[in-house]
């Protein structure tokens, strides 16, 4: 999709709904500008609840615990980075190494040689014991070298890596940067995510007193950052935009701590405050707002379909002759999914698909389907294809219990002319079964693609499970950069 263009592939978990954004949250911001769009934000974003730093402790009745709001009273912000910085198998995500760490199941230490970390230092004002200093948004569980190495050092592009270098998190020394101070950047495809807490916490906090470090940052203007950082995350945030791992973070934070990342859920903000919309009134309904997009998992039926669509593809009933009389298509009817009937996608060892050609979608679409995985696989991959593209891969892996068929909805964009769902694997073990598939416009005058029944991928909870896993422009790496296709 359009708005995912790291070449990384991001890991996150799916569920029915996400964290939704509180109505009317955003509306004071309308014909907002400069310092004042930057402090009505931070009035905006400053409220709700924080809960203690630290106490290096965990429930030990579930594996990782099962969290809810009142724990965190007792526990701390550990307690929170399992549901926050989750991959499956109970790994940790940790964006400043390429360790693979597992939280633990038990009271006490940590368990997994990691920090709780201060993406933006603490130093930098003061280090006070404050709501700064409790907030999620700005907490990451971090590798402790690179913990220990970063420091309360400033953001900057890396030339050589001769401070510091784990092969993801790099550092400069001083007199090798540029900037004529120690410097240092995280894997591309969290560059964006550490600009959008810097802005965040620029603006959250931009009542606090920024002295300590003022060739850094410091309260003389309302931009706060010096000229050299400034520059560095814009940087940053331009290159690597908010990808779905970011959405599901903010959204279980938001239901943590009950505030939102404007930066996240409007990244354009960021040019009106920093960029090259200063000086500019916001006009919050021409923004782009990323809680709109992304991939969906309904767990709802579809709604009455003609009522509010154009239908463009209209299969209710997917049948293996007609999945074999497409080009490429290759299907198998004789095998049913958890007790559905469904067309097997491929044969023996040969992948099985389902395209379309001489689309031509003048705006976007929705191409909604079901599928599951087939009766014996142990895991099911199913790619989905826009312009011969590779947009989204769906990974699930599969227990038993967990072997059922699932409503998917993508976004299809704009001058879309061709769609291809392809069943990966080569034989059964992680073959998909598919059920239904729609393409779907909005009639006129409807507001179907922006309606709150489409919601991005949030909820941890699915991700401790590790049932559902979705890859975006599944074309390069995984997070340990190592090359998977």
């Amino acid at each position: 999709m359009k708005r995912f263009t790291s070449l990384f592939i991001l890991f996150f978990a799916m569920c029915t709904m996400a964290e939704n954004i509180p109505a009317g949250y955003y509306d004071a911001i309308n014909g907002k500008q400069d310092s004042v769009l930057k402090t009505t934000l931070s009035l905006l974003v400053r409220g709700g609840e924080r809960y203690e730093y630290g106490i290096n402790q965990y429930h030990s009745t579930s594996n990782p615990p099962e969290w809810e709001k009142g724990d965190l009273k007792a526990f701390g912000t550990w307690q929170a980075l399992p549901m926050t910085d989750y991959l499956p198998g109970n790994q940790v995500w940790d964006m400043y190494s390429n360790c693979i760490r597992y939280y633990p199941n038990k009271l006490g230490d940590s368990g997994c040689s990691l920090n709780i970390e201060h993406c933006l230092p603490k130093s930098w004002w003061g280090g006070i014991v404050n709501e700064a200093y409790k907030d999620l948004y700005n907490l990451n569980p971090s590798d402790q070298r690179a913990n220990s190495q970063k420091s309360n050092y400033a953001p900057g592009h890396v030339k050589k890596g001769d401070k510091f270098d784990n092969g993801s998190f790099r550092m400069d020394a001083a007199k090798s940067s540029g900037y004529g101070y120690i410097c240092w950047e995280p894997a591309e495809e969290y560059r964006g995510d550490f600009a959008r807490t810097y802005f965040y916490m620029a603006t959250a906090y931009e009542y606090l007193e920024w002295t300590a470090y003022p060739q850094y940052i410091s309260n003389t203007n309302y931009l706060m950052f010096s000229d050299s950082i400034q520059k560095v995350l814009l940087d940053w945030h331009r290159a690597d935009p908010v990808s779905d791992k970011e959405l599901c973070r903010m959204d279980m934070i938001s239901d943590i701590q009950g505030n939102r990342n404007p930066f996240i859920d409007y990244p354009e903000l960021v040019e009106y405050i920093w960029g090259n919309r200063k000086g500019q009134p916001v006009d919050l309904s021409a923004l782009t707002c990323t809680f709109r997009l992304g991939t969906c998992i309904d767990e709802e039926p579809l709604p009455d379909l003609e009522d509010i669509y154009d239908i463009l593809i209209n299969l209710p009933a997917i049948t293996a002759a007609y999945v074999n009389a497409i080009p490429g298509g290759n299907a198998n009817s004789g095998i049913q999914s958890n007790g559905n009937a469904s067309v097997t996608m491929g044969k023996s060892s040969t992948d099985g698909e389902i395209s379309f050609t001489g689309l031509s979608l003048q705006d976007s679409a929705i191409l909604a389907f079901r599928a599951s995985p087939y009766n014996s696989a142990t895991s099911m991959q199913l790619d989905v294809y826009f312009n011969d593209v590779l947009d989204t891969s769906i990974i699930v892996a599969v227990a038993q219990e967990t072997r059922h068929e699932v409503r998917y909805r993508l976004h299809v964009p704009p001058e879309t002319t061709s769609i291809r769902l392809l069943s990966v694997g080569g034989s059964t073990s992680k073959r998909a079964c598919m059920q239904e598939m729609y393409l779907l416009t909005p009639k006129k005058n409807t507001t179907a693609l922006a309606s709150p029944d489409c919601y991005p991928p949030v909820a941890h909870k699915e991700l401790r499970d590790g049932k559902v896993v979705i890859l975006r422009n599944a074309a390069v790496y995984t997070t340990l950069g190592q090359k998977i296709r």
